[in-house]
C-alpha cells in the first residue's frame, strides 16, 4: 500500500471516529418539580429494578452511535441532573447497508430510561 492511499484510509478513519464520537445527545424531561445537586456516580439499569425504594424524576432520552456512548451519556445526564440511577425503558437501533455508497451504515441507538433518586438519599424536608 503507498503513502498516499494509507494517509487517505487513516483521515477517512479519523473523520469517522470524530463523526461517532461527536453525534451523542441526551435530553432530560423532568416529571417532578424538585431539583437535587450533582451526583458522583449513577447506576444504569437494563434489566429489573434495584432493591432500594426510589422515585422517579423524569425521562432522559440518549441517541449515540454505540451502546458504550449510550450507557456514558445515560450516567452522564443522571448525575448532572441529581439522579442516583437510570433505569432502561427502550432502546432502538438500525443497521442499514448502504448500495449507492456501498458501507455499512449505523443508525444511531436511540434509548429511553426513567431517572431515579433512591429514597434513602433525599434530602430531608
Amino acid at each position: 500500500m503507498n503513502n498516499k492511499r494509507a494517509n487517505k484510509l487513516l483521515f477517512v478513519g479519523v473523520i469517522e471516529l470524530f463523526i461517532l464520537l461527536g453525534c451523542t445527545s441526551a435530553k432530560y424531561l423532568a416529571s417532578r418539580s424538585e431539583t437535587y445537586p450533582p451526583t458522583s456516580s449513577a447506576a444504569v439499569y437494563y434489566l429489573g429494578k434495584p432493591d432500594r425504594p426510589y422515585t422517579e424524576m423524569g425521562t432522559i432520552n440518549v441517541k449515540a452511535h454505540s451502546e458504550t456512548g449510550m450507557l456514558e451519556k445515560f450516567k452522564q445526564k443522571a448525575m448532572e441532573i441529581g439522579a442516583d440511577g437510570v433505569l432502561i425503558t427502550s432502546m432502538d437501533n438500525q443497521l442499514t447497508f448502504d448500495t449507492h455508497i456501498w458501507f455499512l451504515v449505523v443508525a444511531p441507538i436511540r434509548a429511553e430510561g426513567v431517572a431515579i433518586k433512591f429514597r434513602d438519599t433525599l434530602p430531608e424536608k
